[in-house]
């Protein structure tokens, strides 16, 4: 057993190798791809020079790349001054993009010149944008002078619109009375409109019989509009009345469509009679339809006797 193991082994192994032998245009493919199943032994020795032609082509891309699978001694002189050219230029232009690969030791005076004149345009936008990572101390006076004046226009804007971002010890005597006034605007608004960023204490009495009136206003609406936010101690007499007919008109409908809402003990007697006679109806063509909301205590003598029918011939016809 333990012979025919192994002669079964060495069967499927001589197979494989026929396999691959008998494929050499994929095996140069994987060689030409530098990929690690290629298998050397396969190759003829123009192949070779083929496959070596193609890894130093892409070595020296790599290298022109910057890639750390570069191998800078497999390069020739032309070709390591053509990748130290092409390395030179990246790290300039990293340089002068304010990157952290940028290297300015390398740099020439020139490059690290006009390196240093971009990082002083880019640190200023920062600065006249008011962005982080602005560093003051590089501007000129004139550059300081119109960031202090930018930065002065935003926090006033800021202030004006009444964001966490403001500093008032900053505004000038103008500008404080100008945001003081756009403040009571906001909070006579805020007020008006029954907000909760609504400060009564800055109204005036004349501002605080506004907001009273528009409270009242809103309340009686939503009274009539049966909201839990109703107040109704704060109705006036007509309001009351308005409301308490608003009710009773709901009342009745919901009574009339046996919604849950209904409140019975609201009904007048003539309303209460229609609704009664209504549920009954309701219940009889329940009841004839065999509905399971059919309550036979409701029905009277001949409705039971038109329902008794109504299910003797339902149950011939299921018997047919």
């Amino acid at each position: 057993m333990e012979l025919a193991r192994i002669v079964g082994v060495l069967l499927v192994v001589g197979t494989a190798m026929q396999a691959q032998v008998a494929d050499p245009k994929a095996n140069l493919n994987k060689c030409l791809a530098g990929l690690s199943s290629c298998d050397i032994s396969q190759l003829s020795v123009a192949e070779i020079q083929t496959i070596s032609n193609a890894s130093k082509t892409r070595n020296l891309n790599n290298c022109m790349n910057g890639l750390s699978s570069c191998d800078p001694t497999r390069l020739t002189t032309v070709e390591a001054k053509e990748v130290q050219m092409k390395d030179a230029q990246r790290n300039a232009k990293n340089c002068m993009d304010g990157l952290a690969s940028c290297d300015p030791l390398r740099l020439p005076a020139e490059d690290a010149t006009k390196m240093a004149e971009a990082a002083h345009k880019r640190n200023t936008d920062r600065c006249l944008k008011g962005l982080r990572g602005c560093e003051p101390w590089q501007l000129t006076p004139e550059q300081a002078n119109s960031v202090a004046n930018l930065e002065s226009r935003r926090n006033y804007e800021n202030c004006l619109k009444g964001l966490a971002s403001c500093d008032p010890l900053s505004l000038s005597k103008n500008d404080q009375a100008a945001v003081q006034a756009e403040f009571k605007k906001r909070n006579l608004e805020s007020c008006l409109q029954g907000t909760a960023a609504c400060n009564p204490m800055q109204l005036s009495n004349e501002e605080l019989a506004r907001a009273r009136t528009e409270h009242l206003k809103r309340n009686s609406a939503n009274c009539l509009k049966g909201l839990s936010t109703c107040d109704l101690t704060t109705l006036s007499k007509e309001e009351g009345e308005a409301v308490s007919t608003s009710f009773k008109k709901k009342n009745l409908e919901a009574c009339r469509h046996g919604l849950a809402t209904c409140a019975p003990l609201a009904l007048t007697p003539a309303e209460a009679n229609e609704v009664a006679q209504l549920s009954r109806r309701n219940n009889l063509d329940k009841c004839l339809h065999f509905s399971a909301g059919c309550d036979p205590a409701m029905l009277t003598g001949p409705e039971v006797v038109l329902v008794t029918e109504a299910y003797r011939q339902h149950r011939r016809q299921g018997t047919r």
